[in-house]
Parts: structure tokens; C-alpha cells; sequence
């Protein structure tokens, strides 16, 4: 019942809890400290939307296939000449020598993490956008 358990978190086993706890908040603490002076965040705080550590070396080389991909498409296609500039436009950001953090407050996309998955969807949409008549 209800009270039992509230009986037993008043007594012995509320030492353990506690115990428990504050070693675990001590654990995720000292993880985080890690994580932090390697100089990696330690979640996205997004489901399913893991930190990446190189996040500005992998959205580079997304940005870059973006472009080489994009060709298909006819020059004069506003697609492409939208695709090409946001692509353009998140290189010069991210190719400049400032923080992770700067560059996500500079592109004002949200975290580098899911600017990676805005490229990844592009480079799925491309075939399909070829293969319109734009």
C-alpha cells in the first residue's frame, strides 16, 4: 500500500536511495566534466539525436556533397539556386575558426546535429526534384 512504501522510504531504505542517488548524480556529474573539457556537449537534448563530436567536419562534408549532388538540376532551376546558396552560405559559417556554438548562433538553424540531418533530408530530395521537370 501506499503507506507501507512511504513507511519504508523513511527508513532504512531512504539511506540508500539517498546513497544511491547522490552516487549517481556524482557519476553524471564527473561524465559530463569530461565530456565539457574535451569540449563535446553531452546531449542534444533532442530523442533520438545523438551529440556528434565532429559535427562541424560531417555537416562540411554534407554541405559539399550537397553541391556536388545538386547539378542535375538545371542552372536555372530555383531549386537549385536555393539549395545552392543555403549550402553555400552554411560552408562560409562553418568554415570560419569560431566555437560550435558561435557557428549554431550564426546560422540560426538550431544545433550543428540537426543542421546534419537538414542536409542528410536534401540529399534524399535531390533525385527526386531531378527527376521533375523543374
Amino acid at each position: 500500500t501506499t503507506a507501507t512504501m512511504a513507511n519504508l522510504a523513511r527508513g532504512p531504505v531512504r539511506g540508500v536511495l539517498s546513497r544511491f542517488c547522490r552516487l549517481g548524480s556524482e557519476l553524471v556529474r564527473s561524465q559530463e566534466k569530461t565530456l565539457a573539457g574535451a569540449g563535446y556537449k553531452t546531449t542534444t537534448g533532442i530523442v533520438g539525436v545523438d551529440v556528434d563530436p565532429n559535427a562541424p567536419d560531417t555537416l562540411k562534408s554534407k554541405l559539399k556533397q550537397i553541391l556536388r549532388e545538386i547539378k542535375v538540376i538545371p542552372e536555372t532551376a530555383q531549386y537549385r539556386i536555393s539549395v545552392e546558396m543555403m549550402a553555400n552560405e552554411r560552408l562560409a559559417v562553418i568554415s570560419k575558426d569560431i566555437s560550435q556554438e558561435q557557428m549554431e548562433e550564426e546560422l540560426g538553424a538550431g544545433q550543428l546535429e540537426e543542421i546534419i540531418l537538414q542536409a542528410e533530408d536534401e540529399l534524399s530530395l535531390i533525385p527526386k526534384m531531378a527527376g521533375k521537370n523543374l
